[in-house]
Parts: C-alpha cells; sequence; structure tokens
C-alpha cells in the first residue's frame, strides 16, 4: 500500500531546514514535460511549498511533452526572452542547457541549507555533476526495471518469484506468454532513446564511445543488442512501438494485459501499478546470458536559468524543497527510485516502513549502474531522435541491425566531431 504524505505535513516538516531569503522576486516560472508519469507528485510538492507562503510562490507548467521536445521548446524559449526560472530535466537532455552557458550552479545554492545538504546521498548528486558542478537539483533518480503481470505468469505455469535474469530466460518466458492469435505479447523493452540500450550495451562488453574517442554503438555489441531485440519481434514475443507513441503505449498495453512483461523506467512504478487489474511483481534487468548487468541510472532534477541575483536566490530555495526528507519520501513512493535523501530512509514513518512493505523496490535501487551517456551540447537532442528511428527501422526489419547501427555510429561520429 502507498500511503502518500500530506501537503500540510510536508509543508510544515520541510521548512525549518530551508534558508531564509529576502528577495522578492515574484512568480517563479517553472517547466516540466511527462506530466502523465509524474506530474502529480510534482504538483503537490510544489503546492506544498506555496503553501508556506513564500515571497516568489511556483508556477509549475506541466505538459505531457517528452523531454527531448521540452528541451526544444525552452532553449527557443531561451532565444525568444522568455526562459522559465526552472527546468525540469533527464540526464539525457541536462547538457544542452549546461552547454549553452544558460544553466546555473547550485553549489552554492545547495551550500546555503547546509544541514539538508548533509542528509543528501554524495554518490546520486554525483549523477546530476558536469565537468565537477551541480546543474541540476536532483528529485529523484531512476534504474530500469522488469514489472511482470502476475497473473499472466501463473497462468502460462510461470513463477512471478523466479523472473527472468538474462536474455535466454527472458525469451523463454516471452515465448510461453505470447499468444499471436490474440495480439498478446510476452515483452515489451524500452525503446525510445539509449536508456535501456546502453545498459545492455555496458553489460554486453560494449561502450558508447570506444578507447578511440569515436562511437562504439555500432560494435559487434551494439549489434548483437539490437539483433536480439529484432529476434524477439520476429518471433512474435515483442511489438514494435515507434518512438513517438511509446511513452503512451507501453504503459496502457501492459495495464491492458496485452504485454505481460514491460522493461522500463521505475519511474513509471505508481502510474502502472495504479490502473492494473492485476498484482505487479518487480525484478532486475536480464542481461546477456553470463554477463553482469549494467543499468543506466536516469536523474530527474530541475536545472536554473534564472540568471538575474533575486530570481536566483528565490529559485534556488524552491528547488531545495525538492530534496526535504519528506518530498524525497513522496517522491520514492511515487516513483519506485533511489531516495536521494537518507534520513528519509531511516525514519520508519518516511520510508523505512515502506521498504519493508515492498522489498521489490529495495532490489531494484541495489541495481549495478552508471551514469547514463549524453553528447555534448544540442548534439544529444539530435543523436537520440536518431537512436529512436533507427533502433525502430531495426526491429521492424526495415534495415539490419548491422547496417542500421553503423548509420547510427556515422550519425554520431559526425555530432560528436569525431571523424
Amino acid at each position: 500500500m502507498i500511503r502518500l504524505i500530506s501537503a500540510t505535513a510536508i509543508a510544515t516538516i520541510s521548512l525549518a531546514l530551508l534558508p531564509a531569503f529576502s528577495a522578492a522576486a515574484g512568480e517563479l516560472r517553472f517547466v516540466s514535460g511527462q506530466e502523465k508519469q509524474n506530474g502529480a507528485v510534482l504538483k503537490q510538492i510544489f503546492e506544498a511549498y506555496n503553501g508556506t507562503k513564500p515571497s516568489s510562490p511556483v508556477k509549475l507548467e506541466l505538459d505531457n511533452k517528452s523531454d527531448l521536445d521540452t528541451t526544444q521548446k525552452v532553449l527557443a524559449d531561451i532565444v525568444a526572452g522568455t526562459t522559465p526560472d526552472a527546468v525540469r530535466v533527464t540526464g539525457a537532455v541536462l547538457r544542452p542547457y549546461v552547454d549553452s552557458g544558460r544553466a546555473q550552479p547550485l553549489d552554492d545554492c545547495l551550500a546555503s541549507a547546509p544541514d539538508l545538504a548533509a542528509q543528501l546521498d554524495k554518490g546520486l548528486l554525483d549523477d546530476f555533476r558536469v565537468n565537477g558542478k551541480l546543474y541540476a537539483m536532483p528529485w529523484y533518480v531512476t534504474l530500469p526495471a522488469l514489472f511482470i503481470n502476475t497473473d499472466a505468469f501463473k497462468a502460462a505455469g510461470l513463477d512471478p518469484a523466479r523472473p527472468p535474469r538474462n536474455w535466454t530466460e527472458l525469451e523463454a518466458a516471452a515465448a510461453k506468454l505470447s499468444d499471436k492469435a490474440n495480439n498478446k505479447f510476452g515483452v515489451l523493452t524500452y525503446m525510445p532513446n539509449t536508456y535501456m540500450f546502453e545498459g545492455q550495451l555496458a553489460s554486453t562488453g560494449g561502450a558508447m564511445i570506444g578507447a578511440d574517442g569515436k562511437s562504439g554503438v555500432g560494435g559487434a555489441a551494439g549489434v548483437e543488442v539490437m539483433g536480439y531485440m529484432r529476434g524477439l519481434v520476429e518471433k512474435g514475443y515483442m511489438p514494435a512501438v515507434s518512438p513517438g507513441t511509446f511513452w503512451g503505449e507501453a504503459g496502457r498495453m501492459f495495464q491492458a494485459g496485452e504485454v505481460a512483461m514491460l522493461l522500463s523506467s521505475s519511474s513509471g512504478y505508481t502510474s502502472l501499478v495504479s490502473k492494473a487489474s492485476f498484482k505487479v511483481a518487480l525484478a532486475p534487468m536480464p542481461a546477456k546470458d553470463g554477463a553482469a548487468p549494467v543499468t543506466m541510472a536516469s536523474g530527474n532534477g530541475f536545472v536554473m536559468l534564472a540568471t538575474d541575483p533575486a530570481r536566483k536566490e528565490a529559485t534556488c530555495k524552491a528547488l531545495l524543497s525538492l530534496v526535504t526528507p519528506e518530498s524525497v519520501a513522496l517522491t520514492v513512493k511515487a516513483t519506485a527510485s533511489s531516495p536521494i535523501n537518507t534520513t528519509a530512509v531511516a525514519k520508519p514513518e518516511l520510508l523505512g516502513d515502506f521498504y519493508r512493505q515492498n522489498p521489490d523496490l529495495k532490489v531494484i535501487n541495489t541495481q549495478r549502474s552508471q551514469n547514463w551517456y549524453t553528447l555534448p551540447g544540442k548534439a544529444n537532442n539530435e543523436f537520440q531522435s536518431n537512436f529512436g528511428d533507427i533502433q525502430y527501422e531495426i526491429l521492424t526489419g526495415a534495415t539490419s541491425a548491422q547496417d542500421g547501427m553503423k548509420r547510427l555510429t556515422g550519425i554520431m561520429d559526425d555530432l560528436t566531431g569525431a571523424k
């Protein structure tokens, strides 16, 4: 059972940890995409913050665009002179803001609340650093998870307590769970960008960038990962979902029972579970047989874009409300993410009891992980878009894994100037 902390409690308990600022900057504009995924908890956090009557309340603008789409919009706003004070980002889109010179370092902001800063997990904080500087206030860090329809597992003679651990087991389970005649699939893996691919690539012995500084996606490991996924589609065990519709379709298909296993970000936990008519089990990401699984840590946080001193101070205070113990507990319960605030984990009323009641979530957060690779500047947006398109071509058989990854390698090297 997921128990949400009330907005009043967050406002009351968290206020003492935040620094007092005298500057009045007027209403702050914060922007975020992916509203359907975790917009509700974000609204609750900032409604609680506004409930403390700050001199500069937060106006939160939410839509259901992807992070790439949101980034394009915000970069256009910067050019137009209508820059928001802060924007929510994932690791995949952090660099464009940093490399443009507009993202403001947040080290001094965090230092202004030393008691709160001392509670934060230093390792997770590093997910939001670029060249040693903190460029995003953490909201949460999420790892991949295998979501399992336990009813479908039992009906197929499978044990949800013994989930697939490698590619062979995943394919074998998918075969038993698939029903081509009724358009039911055993598995669906995350597709629109490199988040899941990069973890599988690392587990298979590959890397996004080779020792020579050039793209490594088209090497043997990259082709093998894509070839494995193409095989699942070709055998009818997995649907090929286009990048443009994946965000809505993946969750819908799993909840409707059209897909029995969904390998995706653990951040979708609450939204997936709340609308499913069956019990959902979680398991770590299966990797290549005999390989040590490596997952990508996707950091969600807010970049400060405000440059006026008064607005920077006000934005800092608002952003610090994201990392109080109460806000972090609320976020973890909504996203199944790794807790950025260690005090929240230690308190039974925050996350201590929650983890005891949900041991699967603790297992997910102990997976070996590394930071999600991003290309510099605006190049990452273009690369991720090309990746999604080429992956879809491979999965549908429009091109081979070898030819598709070779083309993606060329695109990546062009964008990084490695040629």
